[in-house]
């Protein structure tokens, strides 16, 4: 049995940590109320309200060094200062506010808000907004022309509403003042100095984020309220997004201000169906909801202007204003595109023939899928070299650039380069689904019940590339292998074209080992899969003891039940749950729970 014996550290050397946070709030509101009838058929309630709301918190963290005993653990019982850092916040906001309803005969009916709200975190001159918002119905089944349909229809009702709502929570405390920050910044006479420094440029025309929403409605009930719908349009503008656009390096590695720069519009249909009935002792209900939506940027900082321009000496260049008019880098924010759409090199994709019947390269006819699977694909690569066309990144044939099994690129601007920067391109798809639906369904018999719960989200992407080892075909000391990559991937030695190992069908680029996998892991369109996915999100049986069973005991009911969560997924994207996104920082739980629940 080996022993291993450790020097005691030299209480000189010892240190000592401490960090406090401590935070305060309070929120203040007053409400008044009024309700009055006239004539029994005018009915009118009104609200008038005032809401204060203030937060504080701060933080102090300090480090000493030389402990007088090892055992005294705490500030005063250490003699030099190493460090000091700590930071104080507070943010604050009212309101003013009113609503009035009025209903005449529950046929025609009106509500009215108004809101007055004001933040500190916006400057004293565009700290108030005056956000209204208005809305009608009209109860067609109380009109005395459907007195006819009243043995069918138990209501029907159209609604149209507009609106005006503000927002403020995108906007820092203080990020209409300028920001500064301490740190190391210079030497003085041998001795460290501390520097301060802008942290953030200031805004003081930063305001509120504004929604305007106009919204038309149908509610539907029938049978008896058996059958119910609903069916809402919408549009809805934001303007004003407060966002943080990227500076230029000249500009340093300060933050930019927060500006009011980007109107989004949002576009959608949300429709809801249920049925609900009984036969005999069986009682049923079952419900779906479907919501579709399609989001655009209306205005952010001007339209992406590119292509090919002939200077004054006659030579042809490609310009853009890619980096004036969006930020991001896969994910980017441009006018006319849904908000934070993909921007990524696209892969080659030929027609697989190779070369003409003349005998020349045929620049369309390289690998179907962009890969580099047979020697007569390398024959092509080589021959399209030879003809001077580029292949970035790895730009020549060998084992650690471009070599069988790896990918190539798409050359959108036809400059002869195949996936240089400049053959990026939008792919009109983001992470936002444009399509979000759900079922429920509920079942009773005598004391038996269960209820179940379906959700789903259609028509997005999800971008999911190798990161940090995993998901990746190039391999990295310490990390597994994704048991698809493999089990699936391609391999071809044109030295032994007989290896049993072969698989120029492999669904995975070649397995590679540092520099050789660069050709692999540019930010491309083959890492993009639809996220499409249906879940069962819960699932609960109970059975309800009969009340006599447990009379003697006076617990007139007793449920037992059982319940899982997260039970089922149905999708093809390859990755752990679309629903939490490519790259999770938590798991999806399946989750098994029994109960007892007793009522007196």
């Amino acid at each position: 049995m080996l022993e291993y014996a450790r020097e005691p550290m030299a209480l000189a050397d010892m240190s000592v940590n401490t960090y406090n946070f401590t935070n305060y709030s309070y929120t203040l509101e007053n409400l008044l109320r009024y309700n009055v009838t006239i004539a029994k058929d005018h009915e009118i309630s009104a609200l008038a309200g005032y809401q204060e709301f203030y937060y504080q918190s701060s933080w102090l963290s300090t480090e000493k060094k030389g402990l007088a005993d090892e055992y005294a653990t705490i500030p005063s019982g250490a003699t030099t200062l190493i460090s000091t850092e700590g930071s104080k916040n507070d943010n604050a906001s009212r309101s003013w506010f009113g609503r009035l309803n009025y209903a005449y005969k529950s046929r025609y009916l009106f509500e009215g808000n108004l809101r007055y709200d004001g933040t500190s975190k916006f400057h004293p001159k565009y700290r108030w907004g005056l956000f209204p918002s208005a809305a009608v119905a009209w109860r067609i089944t109380e009109e005395n022309f459907m007195k006819w349909s009243r043995k069918y229809l138990d209501n029907l009702k159209i609604r149209v509403s507009y609106g005006q709502l503000g927002n403020s929570a995108a906007s820092g405390d203080y990020d209409y003042q300028s920001n500064y920050a301490f740190t190391a910044g210079y030497s003085l006479n041998n001795v460290e100095q501390i520097a301060i420094n802008a942290a953030k440029i200031a805004n003081i025309n930063m305001g509120w984020e504004r929604t305007n929403m106009f919204n038309v409605g149908l509610d539907l009930a029938a049978f008896g309220n058996r059958l119910n719908f609903q069916a809402d349009v919408y549009n809805r503008v934001t303007k004003g997004i407060l966002y943080v656009p990227t500076l230029i390096p000249s500009m340093g590695n300060k933050t930019s201000a927060s500006m009011n720069l980007a109107n989004v519009q949002n576009r959608g249909v949300e429709l809801t169906v249920g049925w609900k009935d009984h036969i005999k002792d069986f009682h049923y209900s079952i419900s779906a909801n479907m919501a579709f939506n399609k989001n655009r940027v209306l205005k952010y900082q001007g339209s992406l202007k590119q292509g090919w321009v002939t200077d004054k000496d006659g030579n042809r260049k490609w310009v853009s204003n890619l980096s004036d008019v969006s930020n991001g880098s896969t994910r980017r924010v441009l006018e006319g595109h849904e908000m934070y759409v993909y921007y990524m090199m696209p892969t080659y994709k030929g027609s697989g023939k190779h070369f003409n019947a003349d005998g020349t390269v045929d620049i369309n006819g390289g690998p179907v899928d962009g890969m580099i699977r047979t020697e007569d694909d390398m024959k092509w690569l080589q021959a399209m070299m030879e003809a001077g066309y580029q292949f970035s990144p790895g730009n020549t044939v060998g084992k650690n650039n471009i070599w069988y099994g790896d990918y190539i690129y798409a050359d959108t601007n036809q400059d002869k380069i195949y996936g240089n920067s400049y053959d990026n391109e939008f792919i009109n798809k983001s992470t936002t689904p444009r399509v979000n639906y759900g079922i429920q369904v509920s079942l009773q018999y005598k004391g038996f019940d269960f209820y179940m719960n379906w959700a789903g989200s259609a028509g997005f992407m999800l971008y999911w590339a190798p990161n940090g080892g995993y998901n990746s075909s190039n391999l990295t000391h310490g990390f597994g292998i994704n048991k698809e990559i493999a089990y699936n991937h391609y391999f071809y030695d044109p030295e032994d074209p007989n290896n049993a190992r072969t698989n120029i069908h492999g669904k995975y680029e070649r397995l590679t080992v540092g520099n050789a996998g660069t050709q692999n892991n540019v930010a491309s369109t083959r890492f993009l899969h639809k996220g499409d996915f249906l879940k069962l999100k819960n699932l609960v049986l109970g059975y309800t003891l009969p009340i006599k069973r447990v009379a003697n005991f006076r617990m007139p009911k007793i449920r037992v039940f059982l319940s899982g969560d997260n039970l089922l997924l149905f999708t093809k994207f390859p990755g752990q749950d679309p629903e939490l996104g490519a790259n999770p920082t938590y798991s999806s739980v399946r989750q098994f729970s029994a109960g007892l629940n007793v009522t007196f």
